[in-house]
C-alpha cells in the first residue's frame, strides 16, 4: 500500500509539473516583438562597428594634426621671440638718450668730442 501511495504522488506531481508548464510556442504577436527586437539588436550592431571603424580610421589623422599643432606652436614660439628682439631693438633706435651710440654702431663718423687713434706696428 506504500507503494501506491508513492506512486500516486509521483503521479500528481508529475500532472501538476506537466500541467504548470505552458506551451512552448509563441503567439503570432509575440513572435513580431520577436523579430522586432532580433532586427533592432543587429542593426545597433552594425552602426556601432561602424563607429569604431570610423573612430579606427581618425586615429592616424588626429596624431598628423596633433603633430603639425606642434610644430606650428614651435614656430609661434620662435616667432614670438624674434619679434621681440625686433622691438627691443626698435625700441632702441628711437631711444634718444643712445642716439649716439646708435649713429657710432652705424655710420664710420666720429662723435666730435673724441680723438681718432691709429695704431700703427713699431718700427724695428
Amino acid at each position: 500500500m506504500t507503494a501506491q501511495l508513492s506512486n500516486s504522488k509521483t503521479d500528481s506531481r508529475s500532472r501538476r509539473r506537466q500541467r504548470s508548464r505552458p506551451s512552448q510556442q509563441l503567439q503570432p504577436e509575440h513572435q513580431w516583438l520577436v523579430w522586432e527586437i532580433i532586427f533592432k539588436l543587429s542593426l545597433n550592431t552594425i552602426l556601432g562597428i561602424g563607429a569604431l571603424v570610423t573612430l579606427f580610421r581618425l586615429i592616424p589623422f588626429q596624431h598628423l594634426q596633433q603633430s603639425k599643432l606642434q610644430e606650428i606652436q614651435f614656430q609661434v614660439k620662435e616667432t614670438e621671440t624674434r619679434v621681440q628682439q625686433q622691438r627691443q631693438e626698435f625700441q632702441r633706435s628711437f631711444d634718444p638718450r643712445q642716439s649716439r651710440r646708435i649713429m657710432q654702431e652705424v655710420s664710420p663718423r666720429l662723435d666730435p668730442n673724441q680723438r681718432q687713434i691709429f695704431l700703427t706696428p713699431p718700427s724695428p
